[in-house]
């Protein structure tokens, strides 16, 4: 995987250096850029996971019912299928690799890693309702780290950490924000998509940008092997970006390339943009999925 960017860092003076910090991630169900996350934060010396957060796999509306007719009626029948068979076969082969043990460093799912680690999980709905505002300031984290959660926070969630909410963001910014970057890429014919770290604030992937990193797009690439190195990537950075919070150091804010650099904002894909799509690429294969469940070459 190739890797192109930077991470620029300011010292300060923090209140207690060396001291982990207390960490809630925020989870999306079933989703795999999630359990990598998860995989690869749960020993991190710099942080104490007191709680994993799950959100449904689809968002909720405000009357509070799963909104499937919806995002079926917005995707398309087509994408919403395959989107639901590329969870079944994920399942699968989890429960394969579960029964017959490949490899010691699997990506293990969220549940099963939780309860190996004794990590309480609380699965709401409503990231924004009252009751979960209640359950977070309980917990009082330092730091609060979205793990391609897919609901957007409201001001209300986000003052609650000591020191802010941090975003994993599966695509490059300013030029890809809004959901599932890594397909879009694909579906724009670029030739490297991104993975960025930012600060969330009340817009959308518009927070106060720290790190990020390019990953070149090779041939044949499907966008679920695109989240994949995003996660991967994206974990790499999150770990500096603890580890400096936990040393002494904050995070400076990136500096655009150049004042031209672009910013755009993607929406979920619908009927449309999934066609073009799939007339040119592939959506994910089942043995990349296996690889990476498995901790083939992508751990290494």
């Amino acid at each position: 995987m190739q890797l192109t960017g930077f991470l620029n860092i300011i010292n300060v003076v923090a209140p207690q250096p060396n001291t982990p910090l207390r960490a809630v991630i925020l989870y999306s169900a079933g989703h795999l850029g999630s359990a990598i996350l998860f995989n690869r934060l749960v020993k991190s010396p710099d942080i104490t996971l007191c709680a994993i957060i799950k959100t449904p796999a689809l968002p909720y509306t405000h009357k509070g019912k799963q909104s499937l007719r919806h995002h079926l009626k917005r995707t398309g029948w087509r994408f919403g299928w395959l989107m639901l068979w590329q969870r079944i076969v994920q399942t699968i082969l989890y429960g394969i690799h579960l029964l017959f043990p490949a490899r010691t460093r699997a990506i293990l799912p969220g549940w099963l890693l939780a309860k190996r680690h004794q990590i309480p999980v609380y699965f709401t709905r409503s990231i924004n309702s009252r009751t979960f505002r209640k359950q977070l300031r309980e917990l009082a984290p330092d730091i609060v780290i979205s793990a391609f959660c897919n609901q957007i926070l409201k001001p209300e969630i986000i003052a609650i950490p000591r020191l802010g909410t941090l975003n994993v963001h599966p695509g490059w910014l300013p030029a890809y924000r809004g959901a599932m970057s890594y397909f879009w890429v694909l579906h724009n014919g670029e030739d490297q998509a991104g993975v960025s770290i930012h600060w969330i604030d009340e817009g959308i992937d518009t927070g106060t940008l720290l790190a990020r990193r390019k990953i070149s797009l090779k041939t044949g690439m499907t966008q679920q092997m695109v989240m994949i190195r995003s996660a991967l990537a994206g974990s790499i950075l999150l770990k500096h970006l603890l580890h400096m919070l936990v040393t002494g150091k904050t995070p400076a804010s990136i500096k655009e390339e150049s004042p031209q650099e672009s910013s755009a904002y993607f929406p979920a894909p619908d009927h449309a943009a999934f066609d073009g799509y799939f007339n040119q690429h592939r959506f994910f294969r089942i043995r990349d999925t296996w690889r990476i469940i498995t901790g083939a070459r992508f751990l290494r």
